[in-house]
């Protein structure tokens, strides 16, 4: 909070405030009168007007791209989110790109500081420019092709201003406005923040390299650049350069073979989501290659989703739901995972899920667009307020994304004939790991209640011998007021003080 006090984190309170009243402006239209929006728009925004010219959607991305790349990179996250927002925002955000103009060289080298005695070479252009980091090509002195990932100098403080700033404007809209609280957008906006600041460390993102690069072992397919860990640290990051051809432009390639590689894609990306748990975040066709022997490389592990046991288990029934059309496994899934609340009208959700599954399964399932399905998929869910983890929805776009990206190689690919026949393949074994973890939290559970019985069963027994002493003291004392009483009500005035400081100090030894 103390950026606000700042005049540069007041000026761009203001900047970010602007564009968020003009963002929401049709949305504020509905509680406040016309002529108040107006006024405020003239006395406060007059500079920022120009955004109304443009339509709702159009003028949230414009925005975004006007509060620069902090504000990108929530834009482009946002777009994950079509359980908040409608599919035409989410469409028009998908555009966001994050293309900032290249740090000037001398700036980057000196990031690398002393690494830069390590290189023979180093391509002054870079081959990608992002707000977080830039990436360059480069030769080591022994000869080896590489990547150098670099974090842009003044990224970090840049983006925990900005995203500070966000986060209190967002803490007091929501004290106003119920859309705020009801899709729990502060709660977002963390997940947002720790995936911005985890994308800030490049060590998590060698480390993530280096899992799939061990997952890349028994999947001959898949291929990951190796680390040089040597040379990296939390802003470098270098990494062997791959040279192989863009997913993009495999059309070229025989028939046969595109459809091969599709199906291997997908394949490798589904054993990644139900078989590891972790998966490639930001799989777009410039991150993915084929290389000359027919292995696919992913590059770029800036995002990464990671699936808890708990989570995977449910999104695997959730799946398996969708596809079996069981509306009460899919809401048991939903439920298990927090997504719906006690407030829901279950019954008029199942119904509409009924209703929107028979909408996709009455055609034959070789016709069925997979990611049509998760938009639509995802629009039920905002409907009813289900608001699901940030995690799951990547995960969600990730898998129709699959499709999407391999559509690009083969036009005839069509995921549901896939991934059915594999989620029951692996059904037993997914199933059979996630009884087996539940046994052992279970038996865990267990083994410390017994270990604590003998000191509850203990603890217990003392309970009830003071318990009885207490009883048996309280009765003599009444017993004893009634016979002094009878004899000389007068020496109750001694007797019953004398009683409970008795049974008060036999009670505390």
């Amino acid at each position: 909070m103390l950026v606000l006090l700042t005049p540069k984190g007041g000026k761009r309170l203001r900047e970010i405030t602007a564009c968020l009243f003009f963002s929401s402006y049709e949305y504020l239209n509905r509680y406040l009168p016309s002529f108040i929006l107006k006024v405020v728009s003239l006395l406060l925004f007059r500079k920022f007007r120009y955004l109304l010219k443009f339509p709702p959607e159009e003028r949230l991305r414009v925005s975004f791209e006007r509060l620069g790349p902090a504000y990108i990179k929530v834009g482009q996250m946002l777009s994950t989110r079509i359980d908040i927002l409608p599919a035409s925002y989410i469409r028009e955000l998908e555009k966001l790109q994050d293309r900032v103009p290249p740090e000037p060289l001398d700036r980057i080298l000196s990031v690398l500081g002393e690494k830069r005695e390590a290189f023979s070479y180093f391509d002054p252009a870079p081959i990608g420019s992002g707000s977080v980091a830039q990436v360059h090509r480069a030769v080591l002195k022994g000869g080896e092709e590489v990547a150098v990932k670099v974090i842009r100098p003044g990224a970090r403080e840049t983006i925990v201003r900005d995203v500070e700033i966000l986060k209190a404007t967002v803490n007091v809209l929501s004290r106003y406005f119920s859309f705020f609280r009801r899709f729990r957008v502060p709660q977002i906006l963390e997940e947002f923040e720790r995936m911005l600041i985890d994308e800030l460390d490049l060590m998590r993102e060698a480390s993530y390299m280096e899992l799939f690069r061990r997952f890349s072992e028994e999947e001959r397919n898949f291929y990951v650049p190796k680390v040089f860990w040597d040379l990296s640290d939390s802003n470098v990051l270098v990494s062997e350069f791959i040279r192989g051809t863009k997913l993009s432009r495999a059309v070229e390639l025989p028939v046969e073979e595109r459809k091969r590689i599709a199906l291997n894609f997908v394949n490798i990306v589904h054993r990644q989501i139900f078989e590891l748990g972790t998966f490639h975040g930001d799989l777009h066709p410039g991150n993915i290659f084929v290389l000359k022997d027919g292995r696919i490389a992913f590059v770029d592990f800036g995002i990464i989703g990671r699936l808890s046991p708990d989570v995977l288990s449910e999104f695997f029934l959730f799946s398996l739901g969708v596809m079996n059309r069981d509306v009460d496994v899919i809401v048991m899934a939903l439920k298990r995972i927090g997504a719906i609340t006690g407030s829901i009208n279950e019954s008029a959700l199942k119904r509409e899920i009924l209703i929107f599954l028979d909408k996709y399964y009455n055609k034959p399932i070789s016709q069925i667009d997979a990611e049509k399905l998760f938009y639509e998929e995802l629009s039920t869910a905002r409907r009813f307020n289900i608001v699901l983890p940030e995690v799951l929805v990547i995960l969600m776009k990730t898998i129709a994304h699959t499709e999407s990206i391999s559509r690009l190689v083969d036009p005839d690919f069509r995921l549901p004939p896939v991934l059915k026949p594999y989620l029951m393949r692996i059904a037993p074994r997914i199933l059979l790991r996630d009884l087996r973890r539940r046994f052992l939290n279970v038996s865990a559970s267990y083994i410390s209640i017994f270990e604590e019985l003998p000191r509850y069963i203990s603890r217990r027994m003392e309970e009830r011998r003071v318990e009885r002493r207490s009883y048996i003291l309280e009765s003599s004392a009444i017993l004893g007021a009634g016979i002094v009483g009878a004899f000389n009500p007068k020496l109750l005035l001694v007797y019953i003080p004398l009683s409970i400081a008795a049974i008060w100090l036999l009670r505390r030894s």
